[in-house]
């Protein structure tokens, strides 16, 4: 989608931006298994970052849970915003999002590190609990979901009784790609 006229501030995927932010960030880290960061966005703006630090007393402190104390130090409302993150969180930083007024969290898809399963298991509860939505971000296109290369006119025109509906005018790359949209009318 080409960028509205006149907004300087337009991000054409925010998801992957973001994501992409976050994964910077990470590189920061100091956990030596599971390196992570996180972002918390409101109106296209980082209001919030942290990343995942592994202290010399053994004490892991979540990405998600320093970001939220990062904006909190400085007084930033999180109502409304939605957190990218490089790890799936813990219930801890699910619950501290849901206080905050975040209900939604895009994390990068990736193997779950298998130590903290069950952690994730109930943080995955809590979530859905508390309506908040956790959203994985695929970094790579999945060549499943590739073009169709046997759908072509030949097939139609052999088979009709396969295909009674007459094809529309839908073209995707004019298409507008709208993310919670009112479609209620007054």
């Amino acid at each position: 989608m080409p960028s509205p006229k006149g907004d300087p501030t337009y991000i054409k995927n925010k998801d992957k931006y973001f994501i992409e932010v976050a994964r910077t960030l990470a590189s920061a880290s100091t956990h030596p298994k599971a390196p992570g960061a996180c972002v918390i966005v409101r109106d296209r703006e980082i209001v919030g970052s942290g990343r995942s630090l592994y202290t010399d007393s053994k004490v892991e402190i979540d990405c998600l849970s320093y970001a939220v104390a990062a904006a909190a130090k400085t007084g930033t409302p999180l109502i409304g915003g939605v957190a990218y993150t490089t790890r799936y969180p813990f219930s801890t930083a699910v619950f501290q999002l849901h206080l905050m007024g975040i209900k939604r969290i895009v994390l990068l898809a990736h193997e779950w590190e298998t130590f903290y399963a069950d952690e994730f298991r109930k943080a995955a509860r809590l979530a859905r609990e508390l309506v908040i939505a956790i959203e994985p971000v695929y970094l790579d296109e999945d060549s499943r979901f590739g073009v169709n290369t046997h759908d072509n006119d030949k097939t139609k025109d052999l088979f009709p009784e396969a295909y009674p509906f007459a094809s529309d005018e839908y073209d995707p790359k004019n298409a507008t790609d709208t993310q919670y949209e009112n479609t209620t009318s007054f």
